[in-house]
Formats: C-alpha cells, structure tokens, sequence
C-alpha cells in the first residue's frame, strides 16, 4: 500500500526523536537514560479504528503515524517526544522505498513525567 509524501507544510511538528536505555537502578527497579536526542520536523497522524482495534487484539498497539524527513536507523528502542507526550516506536520503515520519508508507527505512553519518564 503506497502512502502519500507529505506536501509543503505539513511537516508541522516539531519532534525529538531519543534512543532510550534502562539501566538497573539502585532501589531494584529500571532507571531510564536518554542519548542521540534529535530534532526534527514531523507530521503526526492518528491511525485508522481498525489498525487500533487489530493492534489491540494481538498485543501491538498502534496509536499514530508519524512521518519525517528521511532518517536511518530508527528502532524500536527510540522514542518521539512532542510537547509533553511520549511515543514509543514500533516499525520504523522508509516511506514507500523512495529515501526521502521515514515514517514511523508508534504507541503513545502518553504525558511525560517529571524524571523524564513514563514508568514510575
């Protein structure tokens, strides 16, 4: 399924993309730390009820697409951050193989938490 590139000015968010790393943390549980933290212009999207539905089904929940300017390496152990909400990436893929596009299916966690976490 061939997506549409996103035109002039609808990459309208600005973004931090921020590969994330749990270390064991002295109290037992994880503590989270942040490299690579990039800046970039995005255009975040909403997916489809039934994309959410299936997602919810089988366990892999997908809340937004995220579409970007061609950027490699993007794993699942990145994050978006846009405003205060945290995305957590699922698939990254280039956007209809033409190496102009990334986009990104991600989950959103939701608001970001003072430790600059989600996970308390």
């Amino acid at each position: 399924m061939a997506f549409r590139e996103p035109g002039a000015g609808e990459l309208n968010r600005s973004v931090f993309i921020r590969l994330r790393t749990d270390l064991p943390a002295s109290d037992m549980g994880l503590e989270s730390v942040f490299n690579d933290e990039r800046p970039r212009w995005a255009k975040i999207e909403p997916v489809g009820t039934a994309v959410y539905a299936n997602g919810v089904q089988t366990d892999n929940k997908l809340t937004h697409r995220i579409t970007l300017r061609l950027l490699r390496g993007i794993t699942d152990a990145h994050e978006v951050v846009h405003g205060g909400t945290i995305y957590r990436v699922r698939r990254s893929a280039d956007l209809n193989g033409t190496h102009r596009f990334t986009q990104l299916e991600v989950e959103e966690l939701g608001p970001a938490q003072a430790g600059g976490s989600v996970f308390v």
